[in-house]
């Protein structure tokens, strides 16, 4: 059964044109007009492709009273992603070809589509190969989880033989506890990391980049690619203060200052990320570092535009279609003919305020809470079916 999404903004080929989309499970028209067995009114606001998150938690297995598939699956669209790159250091590591096998079955139950990130080690270079993953990810600073490479030869290793048509994720952040160091560390370590990816010919690509530094030294090497999150756009160290235990995340809320620079050189990022690390309420008063943020990042970046911070067309490709090409996923990321009809419709216009109460997430809460945005999803549509609309799930 063919659906028409008609009247709204669409975003075609980098730019907003009004025209109207239909879609028989895969998009088969685009133009003025178009007549389906059903139909949507999207008129006064923007379609656009599904969004794909590049860097989720999703918490399943080893973590599910903090998230789970389905929880996870119903932020995502809530959010107006379609697609997610799931992260693999859970409690228990996606390290092998087994553990992601398992992933991979526990995830049917997600709304959205969960793709996988493989954790690389010191001494699962078989592993890696049995698995064939799409993408790799490398933790070459502490963080949540026990995969840092501690030796290092491990990383040229990696560069070596992961295939090469295939990116290679990396953590740099240091878990140095004073700004300055944590900052310098961290630089030090993007730079060493884009130095031997460029001695090898090896495509990486530079998680969470908090700073303007981590996004030059990426910038500066064509094969490397950079992400950037909200919280790292919007909120500075003195909302960590304000937050409390609240406010911990890694990488770290940087200063104003550094807050400010990051935003104006945002968009030589490549994409954004959510960098969705949800915990409950206890754990956060126990220590634990990350945030939630599928359903707010959209909001942020839009609301973001409206004030004339950010182009919307930067924003819009840096969440959808460059994730696409960045991580090889086909078919998805824009609206074009003949590819997946996964779309989400948004009210550019609606106001709201951020309660972490009646999140879908399942830690409920967000460090941006009480914070009014612009601009909220309306509508989604996954493999050309609705599962969201009217800001509720069907």
């Amino acid at each position: 059964m063919s659906l028409v999404i008609k009247g709204g903004t669409a975003f075609l080929g980098g730019r907003f044109v009004k025209n109207d989309i239909l879609i028989d499970g895969v998009i088969t028209g685009i133009g003025p007009d178009l007549k389906g067995d059903e139909t949507i009114n999207a008129n006064g606001l923007l379609v656009l492709p599904g969004l794909i998150d590049p860097h989720v938690h999703l918490r399943e297995p080893g973590g599910t009273q903090k998230e789970d598939f389905r929880t996870g699956g119903r932020a995502a669209i809530a959010g107006g992603f379609t697609t997610v790159i799931d992260m693999p250091n859970n409690a228990v590591p996606t390290t092998t070809k087994e553990r992601l096998d398992e992933k991979i079955r526990l995830a049917k139950k997600a709304l959205c589509d969960v793709l996988f990130h493989f954790g690389g080690t010191d001494d699962n270079f078989e592993e890696v190969r049995k698995a064939d993953p799409a993408s790799l990810k490398l933790y070459l600073g502490r963080t949540t989880g026990e995969l840092m490479l501690n030796d290092p030869a491990s990383l040229e290793k990696h560069f070596r033989s992961f295939p090469a048509d295939r990116p290679i994720v990396l953590h740099c952040s240091s878990d140095a506890g004073d700004e300055e160091t944590n900052l310098r560390e961290t630089c030090e370590t993007t730079e060493r990391a884009v130095s031997l990816a460029r001695t090898v010919g090896r495509r990486i690509h530079i998680a969470h980049a908090s700073s303007k530094k981590e996004i030059a030294i990426a910038k500066g090497y064509d094969k490397c690619t950079a992400e950037v999150t909200p919280h790292h756009l919007f909120l500075s160290a003195a909302d960590a203060k304000r937050l409390g235990a609240f406010g911990k995340v890694y990488p770290p809320l940087r200063s104003e200052q550094e807050r400010a620079m990051l935003l104006s050189a945002a968009k030589s990022a490549d994409c954004i990320a959510t960098d969705h690390a949800p915990h409950t309420k206890e754990d956060k008063e126990e220590g634990a570092a990350g945030f939630p943020g599928l359903e707010t990042s959209l909001a942020l970046m839009l609301d973001a535009c409206a004030q004339g911070l950010m182009e919307k067309e930067w924003a819009i490709q840096g969440m959808s279609e460059n994730v696409a090409r960045i991580f090889n996923i086909q078919k998805k990321g824009k609206l074009e003919k003949g590819h997946v009809g996964d779309v989400t419709i948004v009210d550019s216009k609606k106001e709201w305020k951020v309660d972490g109460s009646k999140l879908q997430t399942k830690c409920r809460w967000s460090p941006f809470d009480g914070k009014k945005l612009k601009g909220k999803v309306h509508t989604v549509i996954k493999d050309g079916k609705p599962v969201y609309a009217d800001y509720e799930f069907l």
